[in-house]
């Protein structure tokens, strides 16, 4: 191999190893200063959650239910996490409720659904901590 070619090839590969060794560098720093980064916790009242989920819930609730009849809907949250639920009958009358998750981490609500409440749809407000779910279900007289 002649010098001119190694002298070629020298300056191909010089370049890019020093760029490899920059982007190790760029990424072994930022991996040190996000372990050194102050981790402030959040003031809590007595008997608040320990953890809101950050985005949606993962809720159990039917697609349709029967007037006179019993409905379960539940969500899952943190074991010991209290879970706020609204519900708004097709004929505007509100129920809320709160329940503690238990110790599998569901928030679970059961109740009969009155003939005042009428069919159509029903809304279905979930909350943990302060953030909320806004969720459907339709109400019928039979199926």
């Amino acid at each position: 191999m002649s010098p001119t070619r190694k002298t070629s090839i020298i300056l191909i590969i010089l370049p890019v190893m020093t760029f490899v060794a920059f982007l190790a560098w760029v990424n072994l720093r930022g991996q040190a200063n996000s372990s050194q980064m102050p981790i402030t916790p959040a003031v809590q009242s007595p008997g608040t959650p320990t953890a809101v989920p950050k985005t949606g819930f993962v809720v159990n609730i039917p697609q349709k239910a029967l007037i006179k009849n019993y409905v379960t809907v539940s969500v899952e949250a943190l074991p010991g996490t209290i879970c706020k639920l609204n519900y708004i009958s097709p004929s505007g009358e509100t129920h809320q409720t709160d329940t503690i998750a238990d110790a599998s981490g569901l928030c679970v609500w059961k109740w009969k659904i009155d003939e005042s409440e009428r069919k159509g749809n029903g809304r279905l407000i979930f909350t943990i901590g302060e953030i909320s779910e806004t969720h459907f279900m339709e109400i019928l007289s039979n199926f």
